[in-house]
């Protein structure tokens, strides 16, 4: 009997095979790593020879030891979003896929800033330009590698690759087409003139056929069958963006509640109808089959900043647990440091314990950088919010490392000052991916109604009030010192690493 739904993950650092019974829990899952190159110029590329090994190999590992493949009602893929893959006709890669972390365009938007180009572009797309956006990286490639794109029938994102191998054929959907920059947001698709007014009207031609998210893109073909252990055959959803399947795999479907996603990356992210204002965010996708528009902002400022300290500060003394007890027992009104949580940048910031005093120690450093990456995230939620200025959040779903602990999640309703519920499960993207297949095979009629069935939360903190002040203070001082200190580091040119 087909009763699970298979969701296949490519993100950062992995690929992930996860199979999820009709209720949305997690029956069994593969991950095998990915390698990705990153070069001393910035470059971060990724083989999409290694990377369909790499999924085809989680999957088959999936099948052959845990689920039987009869019993795969559907598959759907997710992965990271931007970047881009150019494939021929039969989906081979003409080059290696550059990653969404790669900045090499970054030049391009600079000069379209500096001459005020940018404007009208974002006007379009209704998305920020920045250096890993895809329309970013099409442009790069038309102009430094055309023979490239001379050779490309396709670009694709990380998912509609993978797919693409599953199926044999191209398609993307609605958050990855307008949340790469290559969409007219108000017409919902692509509009030639956009590629003409970057002087890379070829590009037009190389974008994929968008699907809805709950729709199906294929069936999984005879050679992919042979290489996963999948049943020829079997329907593949179309899927989303691993943001917003994060998202709907946290149980969020409307406005009410903002999303916060706490692992490498800080991610904030909030449903919207309304009107954005001011300079578009990072993302402003369309999302869950065109029912709403889904804004985010973020940087990779998040729980990272706790593993390199476990990791390179204590060489592993302190695992998760004993840290988490330690924030516990450090009182929260004490006397201590402040942490800036760019550990991993983004340039020309640096992460930095600032204010240290005799009385700071293991439990107040840890508290401190609690507290920064929650603080940074509150920073980062401010930004959606000022687009969305008539929607106001009641609620903040958790989701991603810092959401396992309890100290931590307290943390963010107290400097949030909003409720925190914690969604329950770890692979929440591959459950939003999953949900999207339900829908697209009929068993649920909509994205909104499939995710209250499959998703569902932990625990949920509530901010104390008597912290309420002593936070909204630490909070000012915290971007005060942000402030300063980044413009300290860009004084210093220290280069980029």
């Amino acid at each position: 009997m087909a009763d699970v739904f298979l969701a296949v993950d490519t993100g950062g650092t992995s690929a992930k095979a996860a199979a999820f019974n009709g209720d949305g829990r997690l029956v069994a899952l593969r991950s095998v790593d990915v390698g990705t190159r990153h070069g001393d110029n910035g470059w971060v590329e990724r083989s999409p020879d290694a990377l369909w090994r790499h999924a085809a190999a989680a999957i088959r590992d999936l099948t052959t030891t845990e689920i039987d493949p009869e019993r795969v009602a559907a598959v759907a893929c997710t992965g990271f979003g931007n970047g881009v893959f150019l494939v021929d006709a039969d989906g081979r890669g003409v080059r290696d896929g550059i990653v969404s972390v790669d900045h090499r365009a970054q030049p391009i938007v600079d000069a379209l800033e500096r001459d005020g180009e940018h404007s009208a572009i974002e006007a379009i797309t209704g998305q920020r330009l920045w250096g890993g956006q895809t329309l970013m990286q099409l442009v790069w490639l038309a102009r430094h590698e055309p023979e490239a794109m001379q050779r490309a029938r396709w670009a694709l994102c990380c998912k509609d690759f993978v797919r693409m191998q599953l199926t044999g054929e191209a398609a993307t959907d609605p958050t990855d087409a307008s949340g790469g920059g290559l969409l007219n947001l108000e017409r919902g698709a692509y509009d030639p003139a956009l590629f003409e007014s970057l002087r890379i009207p070829e590009v037009f031609d190389r974008l994929p056929p968008i699907r809805d998210n709950s729709s199906l893109a294929g069936a999984v073909t005879r050679a992919a069958a042979a290489e996963t252990g999948l049943i020829e055959g079997t329907p593949v959803a179309t899927a989303m963006m691993d943001v917003g399947a994060c998202v709907v795999g946290s149980g969020v479907v409307s406005g009410a509640t903002l999303t916060m996603i706490a692992g490498t990356w800080s991610i904030n992210a909030l449903e919207t109808t309304g009107p954005v204002t001011g300079r578009p965010p990072i993302l402003n996708m369309l999302h869950r089959d065109r029912q709403c528009r889904l804004l985010a902002d973020g940087s990779p400022t998040s729980a990272s900043n706790l593993s390199w300290y476990l990791g390179n500060a204590t060489h592993g003394a302190i695992d998760p647990q004993r840290a988490n007890a330690l924030v516990a027992a450090s009182p929260a009104r004490a006397r201590r440091c402040h942490f800036l949580p760019f550990v991993n940048g983004p340039a020309p910031r640096r992460g930095a314990f600032v204010g240290l005093v005799n009385a700071d120690d293991q439990g107040s450093m840890l508290r401190a950088i609690y507290e920064g990456v929650a603080f940074q995230h509150r920073r980062h939620a401010e930004a959606v919010l000022g687009h969305v200025a008539t929607e106001h959040p009641s609620s903040i779903r958790l989701a991603g490392g810092a959401s396992k602990s309890l100290a931590w999640a307290q943390i963010f309703a107290d400097v949030t000052g909003l409720p925190v519920s914690v969604a329950d499960g770890e692979e929440l993207g591959a459950l939003g991916a999953a949900v999207t297949a339900a829908v697209a095979l009929g068993r649920h009629p909509d994205i909104e109604t499939a995710a209250k069935a499959m998703c569902r939360t932990a625990r949920t903190v509530h901010p104390d009030p008597n912290l309420r002040d002593f936070y909204e203070a630490r909070y000012r001082d915290f971007l005060r010192l942000d402030q300063k200190l980044a413009g300290l580091f860009e004084e210093t040119g220290q280069p980029d690493t």
